[in-house]
């Protein structure tokens, strides 16, 4: 697998490890998450876990950052909604500002960003 890589990339996750529709937690660090994929069909997009309303964690449960429907993203901590395409928050306490978004590809099954990722900016 490392053979679709190359030296400032990384395999974060294999797609066929999340449903289709679905989120997933990656690169755990001090007990969270750093990014998560949320997945559509063939196609993935990266966030820093890191709301930008007050720079902390989205999800409430390991895996968790979808609405019930899963049709956007949201912050349990305060109730920021964001929209799953561009990470822009369309509702709650930081509407107009937006996720950070991680570069990304899919390599075969892996999905791949590069190693050298913005710091979380989590207060602890």
């Amino acid at each position: 697998m490392t053979d679709i890589v190359d030296a400032s990339e990384q395999i974060l996750c294999r797609l066929s490890d999340i449903e289709d529709g679905d989120a997933r937690g990656c690169l755990p660090a001090d007990g969270q998450d750093q990014l998560f994929v949320v997945r559509r069909g063939a196609e993935v997009v990266v966030y820093l876990n890191s709301c930008p309303h007050n720079w902390r964690p989205l999800e409430y449960r390991r895996h968790q950052f979808l609405a019930p429907d899963h049709s956007h993203i949201i912050c349990y901590a305060h109730g920021a909604h964001f929209e799953i395409d561009s990470g822009y928050c369309f509702a709650g306490p930081c509407e107009g500002k937006s996720l950070v978004r991680i570069p990304s590809r899919l390599a075969g099954d892996c999905v791949v960003v590069p190693r050298a990722l913005p710091p979380t900016r989590w207060d602890g």
